[in-house]
């Protein structure tokens, strides 16, 4: 009993810690998406989310890492699920697995701080080149994943090309739908996720039949 008690407050907590981050990023997004982002501080975030400045220091280190929570979410389960993948299963059933059953899951409870970040990011040529820089960190995760499979130590050219299919699939698919349901009251993310994991499916079949044709660099 003391056990199952003390998974279950274990439980509670990261539940709790979970709907303080959400709050925190739902927050401060509509704070920066309405005054501004260089214009507003951590502090009337804290004021607003009804949290001390020291509990928002205790999830983000400053205002960018709240502006990009999901994206380093999402870098950090592609690691959890691509990198560290079971030995006999691909990089491609693990990535496509990521996107069907992680990101929807994932990026449901931050719908609204994801409607608003395309033009946060656009305000702020500081957070322009930020994205690109945790972009490519993401990009890093899914090529470690392809260069277990392709016997490369560290990722190659062949690795990179299909971390590069894989994440440019994926922002097309993106940029594509959320042209047209911007303005939709819910987003689906199940319905987006699962048309990049169609996509996917696609593009890296055909990227994997294009790197074998690439010479070795030995």
């Amino acid at each position: 009993m003391a056990a199952v008690s003390a998974n279950s407050t274990l439980g509670l907590r990261e539940r709790k810690k979970q709907r303080t981050r959400q709050a925190i990023v739902e927050t401060a997004t509509r704070l920066f998406a309405e005054q501004g982002y260089a214009e507003t501080t951590l502090a009337e975030v804290a004021d607003e989310a009804e949290v001390a400045l020291s509990t928002i220091f205790n999830y983000f280190p400053g205002k960018p890492d709240i502006v990009f929570a999901v994206l380093d979410a999402l870098t950090a389960s592609a690691r959890a699920r691509i990198v560290e993948r079971p030995e006999d299963e691909t990089a491609s059933h693990a990535v496509l697995g990521w996107v069907r059953d992680v990101l929807p899951e994932l990026e449901k409870p931050y719908t609204e701080a994801i409607r608003r970040s395309d033009e946060i990011i656009r305000s702020d040529p500081y957070l322009v080149a930020a994205e690109r820089l945790r972009g490519a960190l993401l990009e890093d995760e899914l090529a470690l994943g392809f260069a277990r499979d392709l016997g490369e130590d560290p990722p190659g050219v062949r690795s990179r090309m299909l971390a590069a299919i894989a994440m440019g699939g994926m922002l097309d698919v993106w940029n594509a739908w959320i042209a047209m349901h911007r303005g939709d009251a819910d987003l689906d993310f199940v319905e987006l996720n699962e048309l990049k994991a169609e996509y996917l499916e696609k593009a890296l079949a055909a990227g994997l039949r294009a790197v074998e044709m690439l010479p070795s660099p030995h």
